[in-house]
C-alpha cells in the first residue's frame, strides 16, 4: 500500500535505522495488542488489558499509515512503468525474500495447527489454535499488515545510510 502525496511525489525518505524501527514496531505492536486483547484475565484485569490492547493495534495501525507514504512502499508498490532499473531490480530481489518469508511463515502456521489439532485429539494437549472471530480477524489483518509492508521492510533491511550519515 502507498500513498501519493503532492509535497513527497517519490515519497518520504528516512534514514534505514529509523524505517527498521519503524517496522520492527509495526511488526512487534500489532500481535502484542491482539494477544492482549484476546487473552483470558482475571476479571479486575480484563478490561485494562483490553484498552492496553487496542492501543497498541491503534500504534501499530498510525505506524503503518505512516510507513504507506515512504519512498520504499512507493518502490514497493509502484507500477513498473514508473521505476528505473535500479529501483525495479531492488523492488523485484526485495519481493522474492518477502515472498519466500511469507511463505514459510504460512507453511510454519500451518503446521502448528495441525500438530495442536493432534495433540487435542490424541492427548488432551490442549494448545492455543484460533476459534473465534475475533482470533481469526486478528490472524487475517495481521497476515494483510505484513504481506502489504514486508518488501519494504526487506528494502530497508538492505539500504545504507547515504555516504556521511549514520543511522543514529
Amino acid at each position: 500500500m502507498y500513498v501519493r502525496s503532492k509535497r513527497y511525489p517519490l515519497g518520504k525518505t528516512f534514514r534505514p535505522g529509523t524505517l527498521r524501527a519503524l517496522f520492527v514496531l509495526l511488526y512487534v505492536l500489532y500481535p502484542a495488542g491482539c494477544i492482549l486483547q484476546i487473552v483470558p484475565a482475571p476479571d479486575n484485569l480484563e478490561r485494562p488489558l483490553a484498552v492496553v490492547g487496542l492501543l497498541l493495534v491503534a500504534a501499530s495501525l498510525l505506524i503503518f499509515a505512516l510507513l504507506a507514504g515512504t519512498s520504499l512502499q512507493r518502490q514497493s508498490q509502484e507500477q513498473p512503468s514508473r521505476l528505473d532499473e535500479r529501483e525495479l531490480a531492488e523492488r523485484n530481489r526485495a519481493t522474492y525474500v518477502a515472498y519466500v518469508i511469507l511463505a514459510g511463515s504460512v507453511m510454519l502456521g500451518l503446521v502448528y495447527m495441525m500438530i495442536a489439532k493432534d495433540l487435542e485429539a490424541g492427548r488432551g494437549i490442549h494448545l492455543w489454535l484460533p476459534k473465534t472471530s475475533d482470533h481469526w480477524n486478528g490472524l487475517f489483518w495481521g497476515f494483510v499488515l505484513v504481506s502489504l509492508t514486508l518488501p519494504g521492510a526487506v528494502m530497508a533491511w538492505r539500504s545504507r545510510a547515504p555516504e556521511g550519515e549514520t543511522n543514529e
